[in-house]
């Protein structure tokens, strides 16, 4: 398939992002960076890479005030990467979803680097959706400028009806690990320094 497809990043949220990090780096041994924040969104995230092409991102609100519960980190979304977002999206329409156009992007990272993609969201009301993105020719991947040291050995998404997931990853020709049961909820288990993390809500 020419948009070539494959997981790019997960995400975890947190309430406050500086205790949310501190939590990440306590129970993994690894720091993530901090990346910036996004413009128009009202969030900033930290990034940690998971391997080549991959990484994990933890999202917060930037006005994010701290308190005793705030640095808990649940994972919240998912986004698929491709080469070709508008063939994807022609693909993903054909195969009956509906999608939106491709809506640019950009993070200015503390050190003046400017990243820059564009993304696409299913406009269905589908439980743990992905989306998908495309990076800009010439951004660098945050899976090659995040702090390595955790590797990806599980993610799942269990919901009460994958039926709707089977048919997208079909259309995608992306292989992702899906369980049937309630309540839905993605589960993340990572290898790490300080040994298996797993993060679920």
């Amino acid at each position: 398939m020419s948009f070539d497809v494959g997981l790019d990043h997960i995400i975890l949220s947190t309430g406050n992002l500086a205790q949310g990090t501190a939590e990440f780096a306590r129970r993994t041994g690894v720091m993530p960076v901090f990346g910036g924040q996004h413009p128009g969104r009202g969030t900033q995230n930290a990034l940690a890479s998971l391997g080549a092409g991959l990484y994990l991102e933890i999202l917060a609100p930037i006005s994010g005030r701290p308190d005793p519960g705030s640095g808990a980190l649940t994972p919240s979304g998912w986004a698929i990467h491709t080469r070709d977002l508008a063939a994807l999206i022609r693909r993903v329409r054909t195969a009956g979803f509906s999608i939106s156009d491709p809506v640019p992007g950009s993070r200015l990272k503390p050190d003046s680097t400017l990243l820059r993609w564009q993304t696409a969201n299913l406009r269905e009301r589908l439980e743990f959706a992905p989306f998908f993105i495309e990076w800009a020719s010439g951004t660098p991947h945050p899976s090659s400028t995040s702090p390595g040291g955790c590797r990806l050995t599980a993610f799942t998404l269990t919901a009460q009806d994958t039926t709707w997931l089977h048919g997208l990853f079909e259309a995608l020709g992306h292989h992702g690990s899906l369980r049937v049961g309630a309540p839905g909820r993605l589960s993340v288990t990572l290898a790490c320094p300080r040994g298996t993390v797993t993060f679920t809500p």
